[in-house]
């Protein structure tokens, strides 16, 4: 007779092979522990309220594919926040004249945008620098679209962005960090799963970063090659320090803007399938 424990993790895989199958996100076999502790509360919740089994309620998923997107909904990006990673900003910041000619309008992709702080922190450095630019945040999540579009967040979000870029670029409304039209007339944002289909570029810079995380070979490869071939003439992919490796494994050249801070770049342009 199986153990609790055991019936637990196979309802887990259960459900991550069907998030996998269906919408590309994640794999039973290789996410992290965080994702399998996300699902098991999940399915724990589910079946507290149905008075049901683990295991049968993770077999009801088997019928209900909007039972399996809520799961996918609930292990999107949760921690996101103004200026993350801010040796990367700072060096974008440094190196933007040289990357690109100052006359030339930028075109900004935010893909996995989660709630709008990295497709802002973009506009406010870009509008700091004196460019032109138009910058695009892209997610599955419809609610994590509509609290990007509302551009208003907890006051301690400006904990990380620069003080100048606070006073300059941010507003108060009702207690709250509200991000100033200066920026927001030049960001928008757009409900897409990156897995079905990429916006059409072409994009002098494509952050990617920690979208690779949730989703399983070789979907992300596929999502990620999609984004390199929308890249201009001269333009950079940014990932998470973490996803370098994987990247560069699939043909991409790195780039190094800083000693911590690496790009990429294809060294081909990607065709046939993979591009939508």
């Amino acid at each position: 007779m199986a153990s609790p424990e055991s019936s637990r993790e196979r309802a887990i895989d259960l459900a991550l092979g069907l998030a996998e199958e269906l919408f590309g996100f994640g794999s039973s076999s290789s996410t992290p522990g965080w994702v399998r502790d996300r699902v098991r509360t999940h399915l724990e919740q589910q079946a507290a309220q149905s008075g049901l089994s683990l295991n049968e309620v993770a077999k009801r998923l088997l019928q209900d594919r909007r039972a399996v997107e809520e799961i996918v909904a609930s292990l999107r990006v949760g921690e996101t926040r103004f200026y993350r990673d801010k040796a990367q900003w700072e060096a974008l910041e440094r190196q933007l004249d040289h990357l690109f000619p100052t006359d030339v309008e930028l075109a900004v992709l935010s893909a996995g945008c989660s709630t709008g702080e990295e497709a802002y922190t973009l506009g406010m450095l870009l509008t700091a620098a004196r460019r032109r630019f138009r910058v695009l945040g892209v997610d599955r999540s419809a609610e994590a679209i509509r609290v990007a579009r509302e551009a208003t967040y907890p006051r301690e979000a400006a904990r990380d962005i620069p003080p100048a870029w606070v006073e300059r670029f941010c507003d108060e409304h009702n207690g709250r960090l509200r991000v100033g039209m200066l920026v927001r007339n030049s960001v928008e944002f757009e409900e897409c799963d990156l897995v079905q289909r990429v916006p059409a570029g072409p994009y002098h810079l494509i952050l990617f970063k920690n979208v690779l995380l949730y989703l399983a070979a070789p979907a992300g490869e596929q999502v990620a090659r999609r984004l390199a071939n929308e890249l201009e003439e001269g333009g950079l992919l940014l990932p998470a320090a973490s996803e370098v490796l994987r990247l560069r494994n699939m043909g991409l050249t790195p780039f190094r803007m800083a000693p911590a801070v690496t790009a990429l770049r294809p060294a081909r342009r990607f065709i046939g399938p993979f591009r939508p």
